[in-house]
């Protein structure tokens, strides 16, 4: 939930900024940080992007830590209705605030987030970056629990759905400094692999169903796609061998996502929502783990 800017010589602390305060909804800050050079008012700025758990975007100055940018990513978002640019402090909207004893309905996003550690890529021709993505909502009640050593210490009870639109899933093409989706590809289930983009203009990522696929970064048109054996969560590479260009990526359901699948959960519940939430991916996919390689067109 903290993004944190240490000298790598002395580990000093050169600035830190928090993203999700007194975070009750399990909107944990593992997502990657991308450092780049944002256009700011016709100004490059060293920058670094982050897409947070909660849904929104952040642009910070790598060099002090002061706020460009901050957007929703997901429109559905409703813990909080924005930030505070002067403070840095989410506004929040107290109907979805969690309480004790209480099943608070309607939290968009779910404790998945609308992002979790499915890594991002920038293209620096677009200026864009592309965000594979989840979109649900979820209904959360705490409790009070006691801890006993070796046991799971989870005070909640959750249950997660779809978005609006009753999608899972989204890829998008985004700018995080204005806000604006480009275009986006909605998809049945959530967006669980990272994102690849090349230089000839061409981005992949794969979905839990275990279609991968090649899509113009310009349009969202898809270009290419190949139903895998297994669903996708791994994160695809390129490289070059012979001359020839290849993509290459792992297939395999699990993770978070899956969890259901992966470890014959029934109950609705379990994997705090996300047994209920996927009860239907058995229908489009199975287990099991194949690297899969393409070989791109010469020419």
């Amino acid at each position: 939930m903290t993004i944190w800017a240490r000298n790598l010589q002395t580990g000093e602390v050169k600035w830190v900024y928090q993203m999700t305060p007194h975070d009750a909804w399990d909107y944990d800050g593992v997502n990657e940080m991308v450092l780049y050079n944002a256009k700011v008012d016709g100004q490059e700025v060293p920058a670094l992007a982050h897409f947070d758990r909660n849904g929104f975007s952040f642009v910070l100055n790598r060099e002090n830590g002061k706020i460009i940018a901050i957007h929703k990513y997901d429109p559905s978002v409703n813990w909080a209705t924005g930030y505070d640019m002067k403070t840095g402090m989410p506004i929040k909207d107290p109907r979805y605030e969690t309480k004790e004893g209480v099943d608070v309905k309607g939290i968009c996003p779910a404790a998945q987030g609308d992002k979790d550690e499915q890594p991002s890529s920038y293209d620096p021709n677009t200026g864009l970056f592309y965000l594979p993505l989840n979109h649900l909502c979820m209904s959360y009640q705490a409790f009070k629990v006691k801890y006993l050593a070796g046991f799971p210490y989870v005070g909640a009870i959750l249950n997660m759905t779809p978005g609006p639109g009753g999608n899972r899933g989204r890829f998008i093409a985004y700018d995080p400094v204005t806000g604006k989706t480009h275009w986006e590809i909605k998809d049945e289930f959530q967006d669980w692999s990272g994102a690849l983009t090349t230089a000839g203009g061409v981005g992949f990522y794969g979905t839990l169903k275990g279609d991968f696929r090649a899509v113009d970064l310009k349009t969202g048109k898809i270009l290419y796609q190949f139903h895998c054996p297994s669903g996708i969560i791994g994160n695809p590479i390129t490289y070059s061998h012979d001359g020839r260009q290849y993509v290459a990526v792992l297939t395999g359901v699990g993770g978070w996502a899956a969890i259901g699948m992966t470890n014959n959960l029934k109950k609705a519940t379990a994997g705090l929502g996300a047994v209920g939430l996927n009860a239907s991916l058995n229908q489009y996919t199975q287990l099991g783990g194949t690297l899969m390689v393409f070989a791109l067109p010469k020419t």
